[in-house]
């Protein structure tokens, strides 16, 4: 019997179908149009100074005026700079960001890798580790659960949907109010009907996990399938990721047992110190 696999992926919309051949050109057009924007980054990068239009065109072998259209977009977004008395480009702040959050990203993977196989030993579930983007959840590190004789499984680089799964509700409840609302008004689509759909009700429960320190999904995105998320901090109260389980509504029963939810939050906590938070041992979390 093949494995099952637990689906947190983005909604399906359909698109109405555009012509073969003006589709096919644009996707063209598009790939090669990032293609030279990597090799202007790359060649910047390497270079380790500012460059001149002139100069970069002929390492690329592209012409002046393509180079510039270039450099003009990557301006506008941030991801290079042009200095004012050399008219020179080099790498702008945007990529620093990006690096940083990067790294980050990385850092906390390397730290949680430890804890995912704990959890899936202690609980016998499969373990979770997932990042805010945007104020939405990717899922980036999993530990099956080796002990079942059928396994539920997330892919790294899933997408629960913000507001019927647990990781989508928790990174709505630390994100910004202006990202809360503009995720909400989309239109929320019902994976089941166990579904939290309505703008309003979700927003309402925020608060919640917030005081609690975690949330659950019983049925919203499966049926007969259950996860239950809690937060990562950094840097005091700023949210880095989120750790869980998910498995079967037998093994996490709604609502999940108290020794499920204590042993995600005492991790959590661990890696939150680590972090340079003590967010959870200053806020006692709600039970």
């Amino acid at each position: 019997m093949p494995t099952p696999t637990v689906k947190l992926s983005a909604a399906k919309v359909k698109a109405r179908p555009a012509s073969p051949g003006k589709d096919e050109g644009r996707k063209t057009n598009s790939v090669e149009a990032v293609k030279v924007a990597m090799r202007l980054l790359n060649e910047m990068a390497l270079a380790r100074r500012a460059m001149r239009i002139t100069e970069l065109a002929d390492l690329m072998g592209e012409t002046k005026p393509r180079i510039h259209r270039h450099l003009a977009t990557l301006k506008e977004m941030g991801m290079v700079e042009q200095e004012h008395s050399t008219e020179r480009y080099r790498l702008g702040w945007r990529l620093f960001q990006l690096g940083e959050a990067a790294g980050a990203q990385f850092d906390l993977r390397y730290r949680a890798e430890p804890y995912l196989v704990k959890l899936r030993d202690e609980l016998r579930q499969t373990a979770v580790l997932a990042i805010p983007i945007n104020g939405q959840p990717m899922v980036i590190a999993t530990s099956d659960n080796i002990y079942a004789r059928i396994c539920i499984s997330v892919k790294p680089g899933n997408r629960p949907l913000p507001h019927c799964s647990a990781f989508g509700r928790m990174m709505l409840a630390y994100a910004p109010e202006p990202v809360q609302r503009s995720l909400l008004a989309e239109s929320l689509v019902a994976e089941t009907d166990q579904s939290l759909i309505d703008p309003q009700t979700v927003l309402d429960r925020l608060p919640l996990i917030r005081a609690r320190f975690y949330d659950y999904a019983a049925g919203e995105m499966l049926l007969g399938i259950n996860t239950i998320a809690v937060p990562i901090f950094r840097d005091d109260d700023v949210l880095a990721g989120a750790l869980g389980i998910v498995g079967s509504i037998q093994e996490i029963p709604d609502p999940p047992p108290a020794a499920q939810i204590d042993l995600l939050r005492q991790y959590a906590d661990e890696l939150s110190v680590q972090l340079k938070s003590n967010a959870y041992r200053k806020i006692r979390p709600a039970p």
